[in-house]
């Protein structure tokens, strides 16, 4: 996988959650999941995958607005900034973010195993 490969998974996977495609969603993620969201909640793919299904969590935007790869053997580092909009608990949330991102080659192909995210003042 190349960097462009990376960044093309990415951009599925931020339209499987704006789009509630939960089925490609859960085809992205990796089973060990570790998702760390700004607030610090953890959730495992179980977990997250629940909210989303719930509607306890409701992505409507996520903008990039900056993203550097890094790839290192069987994994790639996502290191970015970004914009989402989100709906937690029907409490609008606007949030501006750093992020960490991380992708491992699997045999069934690359998957997203781990989220690290924490919030910036713009």
């Amino acid at each position: 996988m190349d960097i462009q490969g990376i960044l093309a998974l990415e951009t599925r996977r931020y339209q499987a959650m704006t789009g509630n495609d939960l089925d490609a969603l859960a085809a992205l993620l990796h089973d060990d999941l570790i998702y760390t969201h700004s607030s610090g909640v953890v959730d495992s793919k179980a977990s997250y995958l629940e909210a989303l299904r719930s509607g306890n969590t409701r992505y409507l935007e996520v903008e990039q607005r900056e993203q550097q790869v890094k790839l290192i053997g069987e994994v790639a580092l996502v290191i970015a900034s970004s914009h989402i909009e989100v709906d937690v608990k029907t409490v609008r949330k606007s949030l501006d973010l750093r992020s960490l991102a991380a992708w491992t080659a699997t045999p069934s192909g690359w998957q997203f195993i781990a989220w690290q995210s924490c919030s910036v003042k713009l």
